[in-house]
């Protein structure tokens, strides 16, 4: 049987993390996925996303602005 390499496993992130972790609701991150803002990849009804996916869509919208 062919070994599988899970460690790069680590770089994918469920929704409910992405909620947690980017302080949105359930809404935002359906409307980003359905506006093709955020790839994501789904299996039994469970979104997961990848994190260089969340950081480049940080990076997309970074104004370089500093808010007081």
């Amino acid at each position: 049987m062919k070994q599988i390499d899970l460690t790069e496993w680590s770089n994918w992130i469920d929704g409910q993390d992405v909620l947690l972790k980017m302080q949105v609701s359930p809404r935002t991150l359906q409307r980003w996925r359905i506006n093709g803002l955020l790839p994501y990849s789904r299996v039994s009804g469970k979104c997961y996303y990848r994190k260089s996916d969340i950081l480049a869509l940080l990076q997309e919208n970074y104004n370089g602005k500093v808010e007081n």
